[in-house]
């Protein structure tokens, strides 16, 4: 590919022009549908970034690719099929070994990365960020909202709070001067989620019903955790 010397894009060999190698890269050689939105494209092709940056810094098992790399053993047969049909990666390699083209291709991505993808660091990191339900442009200002209805929440008897459980995402059910004899906090309830942005949704749905907490809490503490969880299947199935 060389840049036509009247247009900033890229033409290809058959006189074809791109805005970018990544497009070119997507589109010609990978043969994937045309996505409006670059980021979407940037999004598909930083999780390949990632996975050959994996697959080339060590020897990663089965059972690894599977569960730390894909989330399921029907995302990574499918996925490694298709490096394979790409010849990204050599055929039949028990080690998940980069064809030539795959290594080339992965120095291609790591050159080319947005400026916003820039900052993560290539590989599992990345990775974890795709995990769970997708954030979208109004992330921050979810952020926003959920803090500023935890301060006004603050003086409620019983809570509902973000925190990390196990170095995971949770919300959490507290209740304050609990107990005849010696009142104290406790937390009632717990839920774990796989991201950041699934437990904000989950929070803000729940923030919505403010107006509930009181009993939910006096479910929580007198009749314990599941019948609360069983309360919010309820509701959110008539939901």
């Amino acid at each position: 590919m060389v840049p036509h010397p009247m247009d900033t894009r890229l033409v290809d060999h058959d006189g074809n022009r791109w805005n970018s190698v990544r497009e070119y890269f997507w589109e010609a050689r990978l043969g994937m549908g045309t996505i409006i939105r670059d980021d979407d494209r940037n999004k598909e092709l930083e999780f390949l970034l990632a996975i050959l940056a994996t697959m080339e810094r060590r020897t990663v098992p089965i059972e690894e690719s599977a569960i730390d790399l894909f989330g399921s053993w029907e995302g990574q047969r499918h996925y490694m099929a298709w490096l394979i049909g790409h010849r990204l990666l050599s055929y039949g390699s028990s080690d998940s070994q980069l064809s030539p083209e795959g290594h080339a291709i992965l120095l291609m991505l790591a050159s080319t990365r947005s400026p916003d993808a820039a900052p993560l660091t290539i590989g599992l990191p990345t990775l974890r960020s795709y995990r769970g339900l997708a954030a979208d442009d109004r992330e921050q200002e979810l952020r926003n909202i959920l803090g500023a209805q935890e301060q006004l929440t603050r003086h409620l008897q019983y809570r509902l709070i973000r925190q990390d459980l196990a170095q995971q995402p949770a919300i959490v059910l507290a209740g304050v001067g609990l107990g005849p004899n010696i009142p104290l906090t406790r937390v009632l309830w717990s839920m774990l989620f796989p991201d950041s942005h699934a437990r904000d949704r989950m929070l803000y749905w729940m923030n919505e019903r403010v107006d509930r907490w009181q009993d939910w809490g006096a479910l929580a503490y007198k009749q314990g955790a599941r019948a609360f969880t069983e309360r919010l299947l309820q509701l959110a199935f008539a939901d």
